[in-house]
């Protein structure tokens, strides 16, 4: 059997490009058989061929599936693990911000704590200081009044002599102020307390914020008023005060209204103030501005 041969004159048949010999009884069972059993042949190996590709698409399609599902599971598995993850540096982030703010209330409260003691330091050490300066001021003043002493002895001695000399009676003229003294003296230690005595006590109270250097200023400015007997700061942390004794009643709170350190001063309101065996009170608020060291 040939295809597309050259035909051997009418013995050779053409079906469908498949050349066949012509025989007695019709087609050549050989070629015919031959041509069957190529085609059967072909037939199968066409059915495993698709088996075979229908079993890789089955294979192809589980294995997607498959793939599918583990995609899911790992998607699933990353996303519970990174949830946990986030809660664990969530929580530890939380901790650690407590702990940070713990420490901080610690720290201030222990800076506060500091401040407040070395303020009441330097308070008690400026009071101590003052103190010294005034005891150093009345011990000069009495140096210096010991040579009047003397002259005023030396002066005494000599008018003795020259009395004893001349035998002639000097006058007692020293005796009057003794005198004057002792009929003073009763009346002195006899006397009530009266509204005006209290007047010459008053007790500043500084109100926060608190300047150190402002109230100093104050102090020194009362030191140096003629009026003012003695002055006394009591070295209190959140709220300092200085007692002010006078030597006679002075509008006190006008006076000290034109001091640049002193921002707002009133007396106080409250009954308290003023009672029999207080001072009078007044409340002060300290400037907001630096004030410059002069001398007043």
């Amino acid at each position: 059997m040939g295809k597309n041969g050259a035909k051997d004159n009418d013995n050779i048949i053409e079906l469908s490009g498949w050349e066949f010999r012509k025989v007695k009884d019709g087609l050549d069972e050989t070629q015919v058989a031959s041509l069957l059993n190529e085609l059967i042949n072909q037939r199968d190996s066409l059915t495993q061929r698709t088996e075979h590709l229908s079993s890789l698409t089955k294979l192809a399609e589980r294995t997607v599936t498959e793939a599918d599902k583990l995609a899911e599971e790992m998607t699933a598995k990353v996303i519970d693990q990174a949830k946990a993850e986030a809660a664990e540096i969530i929580a530890e982030a939380e901790a650690r911000a407590q702990r940070m703010e713990a420490e901080n209330k610690r720290n201030q409260l222990e800076l506060r704590n500091s401040v407040q003691e070395l303020y009441s330091r330097l308070l008690s050490g400026l009071e101590s200081l003052k103190q010294k300066v005034v005891a150093l001021q009345v011990e000069s003043e009495h140096k210096l009044s010991q040579p009047v002493e003397e002259v005023s002895t030396l002066i005494t001695m000599e008018t003795d002599e020259t009395s004893a000399a001349s035998q002639e009676p000097i006058p007692a003229i020293e005796q009057t102020e003794p005198t004057v003294l002792a009929e003073q003296a009763p009346l002195a230690d006899d006397r009530d307390i009266t509204a005006g005595e209290r007047e010459l006590e008053l007790e500043l109270a500084i109100l926060p914020p608190i300047d150190i250097m402002k109230i100093m200023e104050i102090v020194t400015y009362l030191d140096n008023l003629p009026e003012v007997e003695n002055t006394e700061l009591i070295p209190n942390t959140e709220r300092p005060s200085i007692i002010v004794s006078l030597r006679e009643p002075i509008n006190l709170i006008d006076m000290l209204r034109t001091l640049p350190e002193i921002a707002r001063i009133e007396e106080d309101a409250t009954e308290t103030t003023g009672a029999e065996g207080e001072p009078r009170k007044i409340q002060i608020n300290l400037s907001g501005k630096s004030v410059p060291q002069e001398t007043r």
